[in-house]
């Protein structure tokens, strides 16, 4: 053994300095399972770290002087030594402090002009409670925050569906906000113990990547929706946007709401938004739950109207139609009793009078207004578009739904309904771009595959286009009943493989589709039969697709085509 290495053995050196690396990755466990629900800033945690390597150089030289038990005193050159090692922990800690950490290295005011923050993300919450179950509370408090940052008209907001697909991702923030478009996100996460709830954002600008911004908030359970509109205001603030009074106004309420009536109405909300048919059948008993334990609550008000009204399109409630959809205008109405300005309540009034109705002059203006409100609404702008082609005005609806697809980017939806317009102006070679973008996003959005089929039957690719209405339908009513699709069209040719389509939207029943494909046949006189049982059946489709789809204008010169219209617009 070499000299060196005796002397650090009689000295316990090794045993310090393993102790020491043992006490700090304790240290360092505790500071990372501690740093969300106690709000710890990274700065406060690169402090610690900074502090606990210097601490290890400190250990080494105490070991070095005191491994020997009183037989080796500290000269004053060794004091020296020590005191310097501490005086520079002391001046790196003070350089590296936790507010200086947390915030812009310049101060916002010398910001760059080009570098100002006028779109955003919010990415999903990060659920602290280690509870699944409680995803629904992050998930709506997420939703909530999205809403109220939309609110602001110099901002522009991304849609929940489309920043979901980034939940728990570790890609890096700059490459996200690229993808999104966006000059910067908001990430967080929620913390919730008995009737406290405590949410931890910060601000991350996406290129260059950096962290302008970070805060706690902290309140009681009836207050969880509104610190929403406490982190919205202090976003707005921080990145110096220039509030309208009405804006100001509304982010400086603070108002709180009945703990059963807000859990109701998260739980009902999460049920809804997934669209299934189950789901929205499950959500209308929280959502009407939410308005008896608070009948104040107008966002559930809201929330139920979009229940009756969607529920009824899907065809997902046990009531009639013209019931579902009475209930939901009177719902949405109740909710502009109590704040008329809820962009989302002039929405769901929209959709009940344009569906239920059929007032698409009502819709369009209630539509309106609530993008007046809320420009980054992506779903009023969408049934705004369908409000536009219900009026024959296509190419306004065009831009409603590429505004919609520009605010939610990863929503199939919107990009269904985009490709539908495109088709609708001829534009196919775009349809088919449109329509694929949605089903590379969900392979199970059946709807795409209609844009596919027509557009590839004008183009005269029939194998594609059969395939196409083949997976159509196999996402309507299941393989089974598509098998036979194939085997109508090798024996029949593609009369034949309409009749067969016929058959099954007859049987489902789609009166609205069958009429597509008798009109596609040239029988006129069952494609008008189908048109008018799809009015009695309130059809959704007959609305927003009968004036600008090409399949029907053959019927446009037929005295009964004036008799359909009137129809609709009685």
């Amino acid at each position: 053994m070499t000299p060196l290495l005796q002397r650090l053995r009689e000295r316990n050196l090794f045993q310090w300095a393993l102790a020491y690396l043992a006490g700090a990755w304790i240290v360092f466990q505790g500071i990372e399972m501690m740093a969300e629900p106690w709000g710890l800033s990274a700065g406060f945690q690169r402090t610690v770290h900074l502090l606990v390597a210097l601490g290890f150089l400190v250990a080494l030289v105490l070991a070095w002087y005191h491994g020997e038990q009183g037989r080796q005193r500290v000269s004053a050159v060794e004091l020296l030594i020590i005191v310097l090692l501490l005086a520079a922990g002391a001046l790196l800690a003070r350089m590296y402090r936790p507010e200086q950490a947390a915030a812009p290295e310049t101060p916002q005011a010398e910001r760059p002009a080009d570098g100002a923050v006028r779109s955003l993300a919010v990415l999903p919450l990060r659920n602290l409670m280690g509870d699944p179950e409680q995803a629904y509370f992050v998930d709506g408090l997420h939703d909530i925050l999205i809403g109220e940052l939309a609110g602001i008209s110099e901002l522009t907001v991304i849609s929940r569906t489309s920043v979901m697909r980034f939940r728990d991702t570790d890609r890096p923030m700059g490459e996200i906000a690229e993808e999104l478009n966006v000059d910067a996100l908001v990430e967080g996460s929620v913390f919730r113990s008995g009737d406290t709830v405590r949410i931890n954002i910060q601000l991350i600008r996406g290129s260059p990547e950096e962290h302008l911004w970070q805060d706690r908030y902290e309140g009681r359970l009836s207050e969880a929706l509104g610190l929403q509109t406490r982190v919205a205001e202090a976003i707005a603030r921080e990145i110096r946007l220039a509030l309208s009074p009405r804006e100001t106004e509304r982010l400086a309420r603070r108002t709180e709401v009945d703990p059963a009536a807000q859990e109701a109405y998260l739980r009902g909300r999460a049920l809804w938004r997934t669209r299934s048919l189950e789901a929205m059948r499950r959500a209308l008993p929280y959502l009407e739950e939410a308005v008896a334990a608070d009948s104040t609550f107008a966002l559930a008000w809201s929330g139920l109207a979009d229940a009756y009204t969607m529920g009824a399109n899907y065809g997902a409630l046990d009531l009639p139609r013209d019931e579902a959809y009475r209930r939901a205008e009177e719902s949405a109405v109740r909710a502009l009793e109590l704040d008329p300005d809820l962009a989302e309540a002039h929405a769901a009034l929209a959709a009940a009078r344009m569906w239920g109705a059929w007032d698409v002059e009502a819709g369009e203006r209630s539509l309106r207004r609530a993008l007046a409100l809320n420009p980054n609404l992506a779903q009023a702008h969408d049934w705004l578009g369908d409000a536009l082609n219900a009026r024959a005005r296509p190419e306004e609806a065009l831009e409603s739904f590429r505004r919609a697809r520009a605010l939610d980017p990863f929503s199939p939806l919107m990009h269904r309904d985009f490709s539908w317009t495109l088709r609708y102006l001829g534009r196919c070679e775009e349809a088919v771009a449109a329509a694929r973008t949605a089903l590379e996003l969900d392979p199970s959005h059946g709807e795409a595959y209609d844009v596919l089929r027509y557009c590839y039957r004008a183009a005269g690719r029939l194998e594609e286009a059969v395939e196409a209405s083949v997976r159509y339908a196999e996402r309507l009513v299941g393989i089974s009943s598509a098998d036979g699709f194939r085997a109508a069209y090798d024996a029949a040719g593609w009369e034949g493989l309409v009749e067969a389509e016929i058959a099954l939207f007859l049987t489902v029943p789609y009166y609205y589709e069958a009429a597509q494909g008798y009109a596609e046949l040239g029988r006129a006189d069952e494609a008008f039969g189908a048109l008018f049982a799809a009015i009695e059946a309130r059809d959704p489709m007959m609305l927003h697709t009968l004036r600008v789809d090409p399949t029907l204008t053959d019927l446009h010169s037929d005295p009964r085509w004036k008799e359909v219209l009137r129809r609709v617009e009685s």
